[in-house]
């Protein structure tokens, strides 16, 4: 029996060039590609914004093994969420859409856009989870972290040819890491901890950047760095450089005939315009060079 393959997204098999990309056990993909009940919730319609990259163990320093790894770890993961080899054990809640394995393979256990897994708390409902295998003493293959980067630019609209798979700007928090969550993710500590999930912002973050609870090692350093050298844009979250920028996007799209409010979020409808006037890139907005 043939194994499908593809992402699903709103009800649909979606295939990545240069991805091997296992579909979901609902349509066609392995039996552990699924996710438990208890993980995940229905999403009720609202918008994706994030995409947050997590690592299997979190462990920091992460050190960078070359080429691959044998495959089986994805299954591991899928299977521990599922309860499977917990032998008995209590059951926490807790899953992600995407994870990629060893060998840079990546297993999608659910509809990516309809079920909104128990990720990243206040994020989970506007995001997709992608989770890195590593190992035990916190290392990734650079076949892990070279599949992730493909996937995030295939998910997002960063220029690529067929990326632009969720309305989602190729963009992300400019590092360093200081070892904080964005405080539009969550403010406090203890007793006062608030998770906000970053309602209007819109990019590609790590867990650490969604709560204190995580630390360097989710998802690590090297990850960003592989987006940055795909034309990532980095920016300023904390700051508003990213609500500065889109502004200043939005205001130079209906100058040129759109109609969007201007609060400096990269939406959908922001998104849609930028398409219709040529850019394949939310930074090139405004830019004299326009993608073809």
């Amino acid at each position: 029996m043939t194994t499908a393959h593809g992402l699903l997204i709103n009800g649909k098999l979606v295939t990545v060039d240069g991805l091997v990309i296992y579909a979901p056990a609902s349509h066609g993909g392995p039996e552990y590609a699924r996710l438990n009940p208890g993980d995940y919730r229905e999403r009720d319609g609202a918008w994706l914004r994030q995409l947050v990259a997590h690592s299997t163990g979190g462990r920091w320093p992460q050190p960078i093994l070359p080429g691959a790894g044998r495959p089986g770890h994805a299954k591991q993961i899928l299977d521990m969420w599922d309860g499977a080899d917990r032998g008995g054990g209590e059951l926490v809640h807790s899953a992600a859409q995407l994870v990629v394995d060893y060998d840079g393979s990546i297993v999608c256990a659910c509809d990516i856009v309809r079920r909104g897994a128990y990720h990243a708390e206040g994020s989970n409902p506007h995001s997709v989870g992608i989770e890195m295998s590593t190992m035990p003493d916190g290392s990734i293959y650079e076949a892990t972290l070279d599949a992730t980067a493909r996937l995030v630019a295939a998910l997002t609209w960063s220029g690529m040819p067929g990326a632009g798979l969720l309305p989602i700007p190729f963009q992300m928090p400019r590092g360093p890491y200081r070892n904080q969550p964005l405080r539009r993710m969550e403010f406090g500590s203890g007793r006062t901890r608030r998770q906000l999930g970053g309602p209007n912002l819109v990019g590609v973050v790590g867990h650490r950047d969604n709560t204190s609870e995580r630390g360097y090692g989710d998802p690590g350093n090297e990850i960003f760095r592989r987006l940055t050298a795909l034309g990532c844009e980095g920016l300023d979250y904390d700051g508003l450089e990213d609500i500065a920028l889109g502004k200043q996007r939005q205001a130079y799209l209906n100058s040129r005939g759109a109609r969007l409010a201007v609060d400096g979020v990269c939406g959908p409808g922001s998104i849609a315009a930028m398409e219709r006037m040529g850019y394949k890139r939310w930074r090139d907005v405004g830019m004299v060079e326009q993608a073809a």
